[in-house]
């Protein structure tokens, strides 16, 4: 990105939406949050790079927090309504489509660079296939689960990871599909690894 994007200036907004109807003040109780942040972070592994931590601690705390005062089933969906929207988002600008036609081609070199170098540049990704009509891959290491684990909350990775099918499905929904080759293959769910499928039908056509 040529300009650093704020993601709390979507997620802080509809969060504290959300909390309205749910608890006193949710202005306060952000600001609670944003108080104890560094002492919560100084309990974090030091295993986890210092820039993913800055990246996710917040959201992860907030999520925390919010177990605590409305319970587990509340806070999940509220947070995942947050990071749905935030994510989707910051993905998207990641994809530089004002300045990239959008294509299959420019999708996976994209895609590829985000591994690099934006978020999802703590995991390990490897390469299964990859040419003009299908790309495939997989995660055999995701630092996100990692820590979420750590900290006893695994079930927070699927807050993250469901960013996926909301953003790969809609880069170029006529054209691409975005799959896992089926139900729970990823790591969140237990598995070694995390699937990823894109396949491109029009391009098929066209050949």
């Amino acid at each position: 990105m040529k300009k650093e994007f704020n993601l709390t200036e979507i997620t802080t907004p509809m969060l504290l939406t959300l909390l309205k109807d749910e608890i006193i003040s949710p202005e306060c109780f952000l600001k609670e949050c944003k108080s104890s942040l560094q002492s919560f972070q100084s309990t974090i592994d030091k295993k986890f790079p210092p820039d993913l931590i800055n990246f996710i601690s917040m959201p992860l705390w907030v999520y925390i927090n919010l177990k605590n005062k409305l319970g587990n089933e509340k806070a999940f969906e509220i947070m995942r309504v947050v990071l749905l929207t935030g994510g989707v988002a910051m993905q998207s600008i990641l994809f530089d489509s004002i300045n990239k036609p959008r294509t299959f081609e420019n999708f996976i070199e994209q895609e590829l660079q985000i591994n690099k170098t934006g978020t999802t540049k703590w995991n390990n990704l490897e390469i299964i296939s990859k040419d003009k009509n299908k790309f495939e891959i997989k995660i055999t290491k995701c630092l996100y689960h990692e820590l979420t684990t750590s900290l006893g909350i695994p079930e927070a990775t699927k807050l993250i990871c469901q960013v996926d099918n909301a953003v790969f499905n809609s880069y170029l929904p006529e054209e691409v599909i975005f799959h896992r080759n089926g139900l729970n293959q990823r790591i969140a769910d237990g598995c070694n690894e995390c699937h990823f499928v894109w396949e491109c039908k029009k391009c098929k056509e066209r050949n």
